[in-house]
């Protein structure tokens, strides 16, 4: 899968660069290791099984998709993540 980027650019879809931004994200927000592997290795999932049959993916709409999992998951993360600079 390709992502898209804001400025046209693709690159691969790296799941462990989603997973290290969720874990950096959950880190701020004090949330305990454990729980915040737990949960990137569930968003990432889900991402990957949301877009899997896609060539192209927008970085917004993997962003907008990670946004409502960690919305359900944790909140914390969520504001967090959301605060990362684009």
């Amino acid at each position: 899968m390709q992502v898209v980027k804001k400025d046209e650019r693709r690159e691969s879809f790296d799941r462990n660069k989603l997973r290290k931004g969720i874990e950096i994200a959950a880190e701020r927000a004090k949330i305990d290791k454990a729980r915040a592997r737990k949960i990137a290795d569930s968003v990432v999932k889900d991402v990957e099984n949301n877009f899997r049959k896609r060539d192209d993916v927008r970085s917004a709409d993997i962003r907008e998709r990670v946004l409502e999992r960690l919305d359900r998951e944790e909140r914390k993360i969520a504001d967090s993540f959301r605060n990362f600079k684009r």
